[in-house]
């Protein structure tokens, strides 16, 4: 179904899933009904239960899927289908999320445009549970945006003005150079898909294709929504040991938005004294003093402004 009869494709899209059977079918049709089938679609189900075997026995009797049993963490899973990986290129989607019909062959031209890039993603729209447009994942001027460094990439996260970022489970990946980078939970653990793709941008260029090409789903079983300290310090540590990559400026911008994190959380007063408080809020108030004074605020600024101006122009 998803292979011409005379040529093997030479892109994978591992379908991950965990105990979502609904979002999965959705995911499974939406990944069906692409306008161009130059793919292999693989179900890697995870799941706790046999629901979405069945789902998929019954509903998407030509697809193939591979149940882990015992269900195994997710970092675990992640890994194994890295290492179930034999074509030029994978995906690594989400059961919670949707391809627009053109993703395949959207991504599959903006490799033909980009070929010795490592890693190619795309724009997405935002949505909620009940699949209602809320907004889209980052800004670009151009149709194609290059990040060339990891200092780059870095950047697009965690700079003061980031203007966003690809989401994750849209990245086609080279397998030649990402399938043999495991992810690893010390370097962020919650975190670590970040760190996994700051690893990868060592080793070449990505490209984002600024279309929105995917649906990324916003929901109340969302991970993304827990907030882990711990993790986040991980990261941080990751960062540190990694200066000469991102730079001193991604790692002063990310401590920043950690201790403001920190201080905002309910988990305070369990890991700060009073006294740590008081320091914390001392930094962190100098360090607004000091990007008060930084080129880079203004230059956003002017940004901005240009960018609301020419919207009211074209009304």
């Amino acid at each position: 179904m998803t292979q011409s009869e005379n040529t093997r494709p030479n892109l994978t899209i591992f379908l991950m899933c965990h105990n979502r059977p609904a979002y999965a079918k959705c995911a499974i049709n939406s990944i069906l009904h692409q306008t161009n089938h130059s793919f292999r679609l693989i179900v890697s189900d995870n799941s706790t239960n046999d629901e979405l075997y069945r789902l998929v026995s019954t509903e998407f009797a030509d697809l193939e899927i591979r149940r882990r049993i015992p269900s195994i963490p997710s970092t675990d899973h992640f890994n194994k289908c890295l290492s179930e990986v034999d074509t030029e290129l994978f995906c690594l989607f989400h059961d919670d999320d949707l391809m627009e019909p053109g993703y395949v062959n959207a991504m599959l031209e903006t490799i033909k445009r980009h070929p010795s890039a490592v890693a190619y993603s795309c724009n997405a729209e935002l949505v909620d549970e009940n699949n209602v447009p809320k907004h889209g994942y980052f800004e670009t001027n151009g149709s194609d945006v290059i990040i060339d460094t990891p200092r780059a990439l870095a950047g697009r996260y965690f700079s003061r003005f980031p203007n966003g970022v690809a989401p994750f489970p849209a990245y086609i990946f080279r397998s030649n150079i990402a399938a043999n980078i495991p992810i690893d939970t010390q370097s962020g653990g919650k975190y670590s898909d970040v760190s996994w793709l700051l690893e990868i941008s060592k080793c070449g260029h990505f490209i984002w294709n600024s279309e929105r090409l995917i649906r990324y789903r916003v929901h109340s079983t969302n991970d993304g929504g827990l907030e882990s300290i711990r993790d986040r310090l991980r990261f941080l540590r990751y960062l540190k040991t990694n200066i000469c990559f991102v730079g001193p400026a991604i790692i002063s911008d990310y401590r920043f938005f950690l201790y403001k994190k920190l201080i905002h959380t309910e988990l305070t007063g369990k890991i700060l004294t009073q006294n740590s408080i008081r320091i914390t809020n001392r930094y962190l108030l100098l360090y607004r003093i000091y990007r008060f004074f930084k080129r880079e605020t203004y230059a956003y600024l002017f940004y901005k402004l240009g960018k609301v101006f020419n919207k009211k122009r074209r009304k």
